[in-house]
């Protein structure tokens, strides 16, 4: 079982399979806080992971969490496909 500090260890190190594998925890706080970080870190392997948790866990806050993670991720890979764009035109 995960617990806390190794979520907030694994989002620094941007160890993204850790926090993938922690969505998994019978933990709701763990599951809640690692879709949290997985937003954070903004990793585009989060994608598949993050979309089956939001339609899937029981809980409604690690559903919500993880719609939010799906979304900022989602967000960031605009983000640098436009600045690629960018950069290309100019």
């Amino acid at each position: 079982m995960t617990q806390m500090k190794d979520i907030d260890t694994m989002r620094r190190a941007r160890d993204i399979d850790g926090l993938i594998g922690a969505l998994l925890d019978p933990a709701e706080a763990v599951r809640l806080t690692a879709a949290e970080a997985l937003g954070t870190v903004g990793d585009e392997r989060a994608l598949e992971p993050l979309e089956r948790l939001k339609f899937s866990d029981s809980n409604v806050g690690v559903r919500r969490a993880a719609s939010l993670a799906h979304a900022r991720v989602v967000g960031r890979l605009a983000e640098k496909k436009a600045m690629a764009g960018w950069l290309v035109d100019t």
